[in-house]
């Protein structure tokens, strides 16, 4: 018997690609300094200590859900839902009270797949995508986040994407953990390296994270930022690549 894979031919060629990845996790890096409740990655230590590791540990994730059976995918996204619970049952343990991780910042985070993959399609592939591949690749992830039992997703990308532009000011801000998160970042990925981040970051970003943020767009860097789509699957890319990643992230990134 064959077992439909998940998700559509859109998606998965969205979530199997190492620039794509690279480019959701700079996105996401830059907007998730601003969600209320990343103390929760000062709890758990990962992120802030290692920021390059829990890029590894994405990847091969969604790698894993692109690359299995639907009904394989719901079981994953239990089982990423179980190693959230579990941290909360161990910092409840540690510090008392009824510590939990909001419907609202998993929402956040889900926000970040979604939105920061179609710009990065939109970025790599220099053309403006159609509402079909959208509202396909929004099914494909709504899916996913509600079988981790995370609720109250938009009907459609045309909502979750108006109600998203609404509530960016709200849920967005610069809080006590947005510049420690910027300086584990530092640290992991080295002053030159970090740098360069913060200079992609500032063109690729929706402008209220930019601006919110403090990032200025520099003129100089326009040229690289419009040049790497044209080296975007070639040799020109990995050769980037080498350049940008330490060696233990780009084998992570590239293992079968």
């Amino acid at each position: 018997m064959k077992y439909k894979q998940y998700g559509s031919p859109f998606t998965r060629k969205l979530w199997t690609d190492l620039d794509h990845i690279l480019l959701v996790y700079v996105g996401s890096a830059a907007e998730f300094a601003l969600v209320e409740e990343n103390h929760w990655l000062f709890y758990t230590d990962k992120l802030p200590s290692a920021p390059l590791n829990r890029l590894i540990s994405t990847f091969v994730w969604n790698r894993k859900v692109m690359m299995t059976t639907e009904a394989d995918a719901v079981t994953l996204a239990k089982t990423i839902r179980s190693f959230h619970d579990q941290v909360e049952s161990e910092r409840a343990r540690e510090e008392g009270g009824h510590p939990h991780i909001s419907n609202q910042a998993f929402k956040a985070v889900g926000a970040m797949l979604i939105e920061y993959a179609l710009l990065a399609e939109a970025y790599l592939e220099q053309r403006e995508l159609g509402a079909e591949e959208k509202e396909a690749y929004y099914q494909d992830q709504r899916g996913f986040f509600e079988a981790m039992g995370i609720s109250n997703m938009e009907a459609s990308y045309e909502k979750f994407h108006l109600a998203r532009e609404k509530e960016m000011p709200e849920t967005l801000r610069v809080n006590p953990h947005t510049q420690d998160l910027f300086d584990s970042y530092k640290r992991d990925l080295g002053c030159f390296r970090t740098w360069l981040l913060r200079h992609f970051m500032a063109w690729f970003v929706p402008e209220y994270v930019r601006e919110t943020l403090g990032l200025k767009k520099a003129a100089w860097f326009k040229i690289l930022y419009r040049l790497y789509p044209r080296v975007h699957g070639g040799l020109g890319a990995k050769i980037v690549h080498r350049m940008l990643l330490p060696p233990r992230v780009l084998k992570g990134l590239t293992a079968k």
